[in-house]
């Protein structure tokens, strides 16, 4: 296995890539249910600190009973790959994912207790560079949750905005954290969501050639195969929403 200094050796060449000021994409085509849509929920920090990104434990704990309630049951990140790529997978009749992206420590200090006690499960998107800083989650805790069923994958080295970037920059933030995700878990990171939701057509191009086969966004909406597997769509959660079942309706809708 490289190490990581030879890992930053091999890619430190620049990638010749030909930016586009839009991106057009062509839509891919599944059989069997294909128009089957799955709701993605977007969480970030679960606690009582002040914040737009934080749900209280108790208002976490009702939206997993509320959906446990009607039927609702998570599936893993593997899964919903699985899924997108039309790969013979088993799901639950009202399947549902549920992902956190930054990995701040109150995912492992509330939210895993909570997904535990309703026996459900949720991705987690990492920012590699900040493994281990206060507020962020460990690689210990890490490993611990992978252990326990949770998925995991990249949000970035650095959470810098991937639309904004140079090329190299862009190959850096993917290559890098998948390497470091892969080398913290012993197992493949196949899936990214993006900082602030940005990316373009380097980004979608060069996830591809660095192995990744799914990219999250922060756009509202339900994703299906008929979603690009770059421009997944999820519907985030707040600190100022109502019940669930409202946000999931408004912003269940495609945009």
């Amino acid at each position: 296995m490289l190490t990581r200094r030879q890992f930053l050796k091999l890619f430190a060449t620049t990638v010749a890539v030909t930016s586009a000021l839009e991106l057009v994409m062509q839509m891919p085509t599944g059989s069997g249910a294909a128009n089957q849509e799955i709701p993605v929920l977007l969480y970030h920090r679960v606690g009582h600190t002040r914040g737009h990104l934080t749900v209280t434990p108790e208002r976490f704990a009702a939206d997993l009973a509320e959906l446990a309630g009607a039927g609702y049951r998570t599936i893993t990140l593997e899964q919903f790959e699985a899924f997108l790529q039309d790969r013979n997978v088993e799901l639950p009749d009202k399947p549902l994912l549920i992902t956190f992206d930054d990995g701040y420590r109150d995912n492992y200090e509330q939210a895993f207790p909570l997904l535990q006690r309703y026996n459900m499960q949720a991705a987690f998107f990492i920012i590699t560079g900040m493994i281990g800083q206060p507020e962020r989650l460990s690689g210990a805790q890490i490993r611990e949750m992978a252990g326990a069923g949770m998925s995991f994958g990249s949000h970035t080295v650095s959470h810098r905005s991937l639309g904004d970037l140079p090329v190299p920059e862009i190959q850096q933030e993917l290559a890098l954290s998948k390497f470091d995700l892969e080398d913290l878990l012993g197992q493949p990171v196949r899936s990214i969501a993006y900082p602030k939701g940005s990316y373009n057509y380097d980004t979608i191009k060069l996830a591809e050639e660095n192995g990744y086969i799914a990219g999250f966004t922060t756009l509202h909406g339900k994703s299906s195969k008929k979603t690009h597997p770059f421009a997944l769509r999820r519907i985030p959660l707040f600190s100022f929403d109502g019940d669930i079942w409202t946000i999931m309706a408004k912003r269940g809708r495609v945009e």
